[in-house]
C-alpha cells in the first residue's frame, strides 16, 4: 500500500508539475508575444508620430508655398495692371502726338494756300444738291485770327408732279405733298379750289362732215360743208 501510495503521489506530483510547466511554457510564450509586440506598437507609434510629424511640416510648408503663390499672383496681377496702365497712356501720347503732327501739317499747308476748298453732293443722280466753296483763315499761334467763307451750291431736286383732289362735284385742287431730300425737309403746299362746270346746252356754228340717205337712189351719200347745230340734250361730257 505504501508504494502504490507513493507512486500515486508521485505521478499527482508530475501530473502537477507537468501542467505547471506547460502552462507556465505558454504563458511564457505568450509573455514574450506581448512584449515583443508591445516593442512593434512603440516603434509603430513612433513612427506614426514621425509621420505625423512630417505631414505636419509639409502641411507647414505648403501653406507657406500656397500664401507665397497667392502673393506671387497678386503682384503679378499689379504688375499686369500697371503694364496695361502705362499702355494705355502710352497709346493716348501716341494719339496726342499724331493729332499735334496733323495740326502741325495742317498749319503748314494753310500757310502754304491759306485756303481750304470743300465740297458736298447730298442724293443721287438727277436728283441732287451740291454744296461747293472755299474758306480762308488766318492763323497765328495756333489761333485763327480771321476767317472768310465763299459758299455756291446748284444741283435739281425733283419734287414731283401735283396731285389733283376732287374736294367737291366739280370743285377741284392741286396738291403738292412735303418730301424729305436727305434730312433736308421740303414743305409742299395745296392751291386754291377750282370749279370746272360742265358746258350747257348751247348752238354752234362750223365745219360738218356726215352721211345722208337718197330717198330716189336707195343709197347713202356723204355730205360735207358748214353747219349748224344746237345741244338739245346731253348724253356725256366728253372733257
Amino acid at each position: 500500500m505504501k508504494k502504490e501510495f507513493v507512486i500515486g503521489v508521485l505521478l499527482n506530483i508530475a501530473t502537477v508539475l507537468a501542467v505547471v510547466g506547460v502552462r507556465y511554457y505558454y504563458a511564457k510564450q505568450e509573455m514574450d508575444f506581448l512584449k515583443e509586440d508591445s516593442v512593434r506598437q512603440e516603434q509603430l507609434i513612433q513612427e506614426n508620430e514621425y509621420t505625423i510629424d512630417t505631414l505636419k511640416t509639409e502641411v507647414v510648408k505648403l501653406n507657406n508655398h500656397g500664401t507665397k503663390l497667392v502673393n506671387e499672383i497678386q503682384d503679378i496681377k499689379t504688375k499686369h495692371y500697371e503694364r496695361v496702365r502705362w499702355e494705355k497712356e502710352y497709346e493716348q501720347r501716341i494719339d496726342n502726338l499724331r493729332e499735334s503732327l496733323d495740326s502741325v501739317k495742317f498749319e503748314i499747308s494753310l500757310g502754304e494756300s491759306g485756303l481750304i476748298p470743300f465740297e458736298k453732293e447730298f442724293g443721287v443722280q438727277d436728283n441732287y444738291l451740291r454744296i461747293f466753296g472755299r474758306t480762308g483763315v488766318k492763323i497765328k499761334d495756333n489761333k485763327i485770327l480771321d476767317s472768310e467763307t465763299d459758299l455756291s451750291f446748284d444741283g435739281e431736286i425733283n419734287i414731283g408732279a401735283p396731285e389733283i383732289e376732287q374736294i367737291g362735284k366739280h370743285e377741284f385742287k392741286a396738291v403738292l405733298p412735303s418730301k424729305s431730300f436727305d434730312g433736308l425737309r421740303l414743305t409742299g403746299g395745296e392751291s386754291k379750289p377750282i370749279s370746272l362746270k360742265p358746258p350747257r346746252n348751247q348752238i354752234s356754228f362750223g365745219p360738218m362732215v356726215g352721211v345722208t340717205y337718197n330717198a330716189v337712189t336707195g343709197l347713202t351719200e356723204p355730205i360735207w360743208g358748214f353747219g349748224i347745230t344746237y345741244n338739245l340734250v346731253k348724253l356725256w361730257d366728253w372733257k
